[in-house]
């Protein structure tokens, strides 16, 4: 209907670009009344039948199928397989060059395309890569010859069953691994804590004990010796002679009367000197000799039950329990604790 209506504009400008010339030659108008209007005229009509020209028609898209096609990913020897549907037409060109498959030119395009995405990506995410392809393949572009222009979309992407079972055992091993490491960090940081601040010396693991129960004075008092006796294993060290007095057992010697195998009442005799502290049943032993008190004498019984009462009232029921079972052959034994060997 619009090159009909066009045709009657053709003709009506012809004829009065006609008519025009006609009257300026037999009226002899000037030339320039007559010869701009028929001019104006006659391009009007060039221009209306230029117009209606036919435009030549753009080939029609087709398209085609390709599936299963391997695409490299970031991690080597994990591909993907690559499907999708392909819409090409071909490019006319002045050339006359044509291409024998022009389907799998553009085929080629597509998956030229798409493998530039898939080679930089991770083959576990197969979602979010699947849909950046379809937006990456989705507009058209020419092949490098120019002889046609394709494009891609309905994008499938996926992994072989044996790739799917490895990136996920994989997987669990890094996850593990992260853990164990964590783990070692903050063990690795938990010894350095306790070593090297916490345990560094007894005055150091008392203050931090303090810190976290601040309203037991008391029980504090109480463990200077236990705690003593930590931080003295964690710097691979003996006790210090400072709290030697407070840890129980440390300080009880052997009975220089008895064998050697000989146990007191907190385990096996030490060794007198300064490792095992001042003897206790020699000295006493001596001082009773040196007053004068006969071995089987009841002064000399007296004396002894007093010197192990005292002993006792000044805090130290290790040695008054020693004195009594070693000088009187008491058996004065606290329940739920080691008592003293007969001699």
């Amino acid at each position: 209907m619009k090159g009909t209506g066009k045709a009657p504009l053709v003709g009506l400008a012809l004829a009065a670009g006609s008519v025009t010339v006609v009257l300026g030659l037999l009226a002899r108008w000037p030339v320039w009344l007559w010869a701009v209007p028929a001019t104006m005229a006659l391009l009007l009509a060039v221009l209306q039948a230029s117009a209606r020209a036919p435009k030549p028609a753009e080939p029609p898209w087709e398209k085609t199928r390709v599936a299963g096609v391997a695409l490299p990913s970031l991690v080597p020897d994990y591909d993907f397989h690559f499907s999708a549907t392909v819409w090409w037409r071909p490019i006319p060109n002045l050339t006359g060059l044509v291409h024998a498959d022009p389907a799998g030119l553009a085929v080629e395009t597509v998956l030229e395309r798409a493998r530039e995405v898939t080679a930089c990506e991770i083959p576990g995410r197969l979602d979010l890569v699947q849909h950046r392809l379809n937006g990456v393949l989705g507009t058209q572009s020419q092949d490098r010859s120019g002889l046609v222009e394709a494009m891609g979309g309905r994008v499938e992407l996926r992994l072989s069953e044996d790739d799917r079972h490895r990136l996920g055992k994989l997987s669990e091993v890094r996850k593990t691994e992260e853990v164990w490491e964590h783990e070692r960090r903050h063990e690795q940081s938990k010894r350095a804590y306790l070593g090297d601040d916490v345990l560094k010396s007894p005055g150091s693991a008392m203050v931090w004990w303090l810190a976290r129960h601040d309203e037991q004075i008391r029980e504090a008092v109480d463990l200077i010796g236990p705690l003593a006796q930590l931080s003295a294993a964690a710097n691979d060290q003996a006790v210090s002679e400072l709290y030697t007095h407070l840890v129980p057992g440390a300080g009880l010697p052997p009975d220089d009367s008895g064998d050697d195998d000989e146990e007191g009442p907190t385990g096996p005799a030490r060794p007198y000197g300064p490792a095992g502290g001042p003897s206790v049943i020699g000295p006493l032993r001596q001082l009773l000799d040196d007053v004068e008190l006969d071995a089987d004498s009841a002064e000399r019984k007296v004396y002894t039950h007093r010197v192990a009462d005292f002993t006792a009232a000044a805090g130290r029921p290790e040695f008054a329990r020693l004195i009594r079972a070693k000088l009187l052959g008491e058996d004065d034994v606290v329940p739920g604790q080691p008592g003293p060997t007969d001699e």
